[in-house]
């Protein structure tokens, strides 16, 4: 907190003694401004609608005092616009401002003296659904999602019913989030239509529907129907991925893709074309996340990896780069794949492949910024010894900057492979008897003071979320897990939002 004290020195003259010409006495600062206000921290994080109460005492012997409470827009400078939000000691304060941060400054006059004294804080204002998680799960052949707040730590179920009066049909798949870029058109009661641009966009994919909410307040933006130019012919969606600048969509045989531009009306586009050695793909409901502007995905029919960059509408073949080993016809097929996101940026990626003539097993490492280049991305390949428990998982995830392949097999236990060194590390999480890990992941941002290996589970219609702080920059974690959270209902997917998070999925 920060106390910015002014006195004006002519006024403080005329406030001194001068019963003796001749002499003038100075008084403390105390005798001539109100004092310091105590009790204001330095931050404060608001949710929009919420109340914001700070009751000060302010110090010294000055009572005749008035009290003014600003905001500013931060960061603020001379001349920036403020609002006055209170004219009483103590500030109750129904936050009306659009997220983000601000600055107050309560001014404390005396009226007789006409000295000032100013204090300053943060206010970081927060949107209901902008720090949190998402928890998308499974109600009677419907999806909802159950959102827990973070800093009250509640867990607000069915929020898609409640909020819209309706559940997207279908077992819920992948959830996505942008947080601006995103443009619709939305049609006025006199038939004339508005064109929104840059917004805030939650995606939610089943495997029989898609919706795309508000992400401010999770109201309904558009449903299936009507989030295509084309309506493709079969309602399947297979997977959803987001990045930066765009996402894409996997409908049944056809990626579709939204390129967040000033164009955008927030509809997916025609089916992506292939090129003629990839007539007839199957692409596996898997990609790599390549910076902001471009994804890598595995055609099950030719095992090869394709690249899709921003604004092409042509899936690409990667060439094979020098040394490196082909991306084309692999003969393999695909288990796992995924980037590191460390850094901003898919610097690193590992692919878990076994090889159809011999059954064995290995894990690729990628160097994804090649294919912007229009080059091969693999880089080397790491044989995985026979048998190993790696093999036989259901459910991966990968740590964001170890080569540790976290892994379960669908039971209460999660382990980790080291892909380099080889070496097995079973059991680092045992949950209670009869839970079954449903999705695991290494929730990091460079942008955020926040990270955690987070562990979905579901036993009997419920749903458990566990939170494990690392052991240092080990791939090891801390037990027990250092925040937990419960619901109704059977979970398929979660997804982690801050304010400090540009995308996530």
């Amino acid at each position: 907190m920060k106390k910015i004290h002014y006195i004006a020195c002519a006024i403080l003259l005329l406030a001194a003694c001068v019963e003796d010409p001749g002499k003038t006495e100075l008084l403390p600062a105390a005798a001539v401004t109100p004092g310091a206000a105590t009790g204001v921290n330095d931050v404060y994080t608001v949710v929009a609608l919420d109340t914001l109460v700070i009751h000060p005492v302010i110090e010294g012997g000055l009572t005749d005092n008035t009290y003014t409470w600003y905001v500013y827009p931060y960061p603020s400078y001379i001349g920036s616009p403020k609002d006055t939000i209170g004219r009483e000691q103590n500030l109750d304060y129904r936050v009306a401002l659009p997220a983000g941060r601000y600055e107050l400054l309560l001014e404390v006059k005396n009226k007789q003296r006409l000295t000032a004294t100013y204090t300053t804080a943060t206010l970081n204002v927060t949107r209901e659904f902008s720090r949190g998680w998402f928890i998308s799960k499974e109600v009677n052949g419907a999806a909802d999602i159950d959102f827990v707040r973070l800093g009250n730590n509640a867990v607000y179920p069915d929020i898609l019913q409640a909020i819209n009066g309706e559940r997207p049909a279908g077992k819920p798949l992948d959830n996505g989030y942008i947080y601006t870029y995103y443009g619709y058109e939305r049609e006025n009661n006199d038939g004339t239509v508005t064109r929104v641009n840059d917004q805030p966009a939650f995606f939610l994919t089943t495997d029989a529907d898609l919706r795309v909410y508000h992400a401010d307040d999770m109201s309904l933006i558009k449903r299936f129907d009507d989030a295509f130019f084309e309506q493709p012919a079969t309602r399947h969606p297979r997977a959803l991925f987001q990045c930066e600048g765009g996402t894409v969509v996997l409908n049944d045989a056809s990626l579709h893709s939204i390129w967040y531009g000033s164009y955008n009306v927030g509809r997916f586009g025609y089916p992506v074309t292939l090129p003629t050695s990839l007539r007839g793909a199957d692409i596996a409901p898997q990609a790599i996340r390549v910076g902001g502007s471009a994804f890598i995905f595995f055609d099950n029919n030719t095992s090869s990896l394709v690249a899709l960059t921003a604004f092409s509408s042509t899936l690409a073949t990667l060439p094979d780069y020098g040394y490196y080993p082909s991306c084309t016809n692999m003969n393999v097929d695909l288990v796992y794949m995924r980037e590191q996101e460390l850094f901003g940026g898919a610097y690193c990626a590992y692919a878990l492949v076994k090889n159809r003539t011999s059954g064995a097993y290995s894990v690729l490492r990628l160097d994804p910024i090649y294919v912007t280049y229009g080059m091969s991305p693999v880089n080397t390949t790491y044989a995985v010894p026979d048998g190993s428990p790696v093999t036989a998982a259901s459910v991966y995830a990968l740590h964001q900057s170890n080569d540790a392949l976290y892994y379960s097999a669908g039971d209460n236990k999660l382990s980790y492979y080291s892909i380099r060194n080889k070496i097995e590390t079973p059991d680092i999480i045992t949950l209670p008897d009869g839970e079954q890990i449903v999705r695991v992941h290494h929730v990091y941002n460079d942008n955020m003071d926040f990270e955690c290996l987070a562990v979905l589970a579901n036993k009997d219609n419920r749903w458990t979320l566990y939170c494990y702080n690392f052991k240092g920059s080990t791939s090891d974690v801390q037990l027990p897990a250092f925040q937990t959270f419960s619901g109704e209902g059977k979970a398929h997917s979660f997804l982690y939002r801050d304010v400090q998070v540009s995308y996530t999925n």
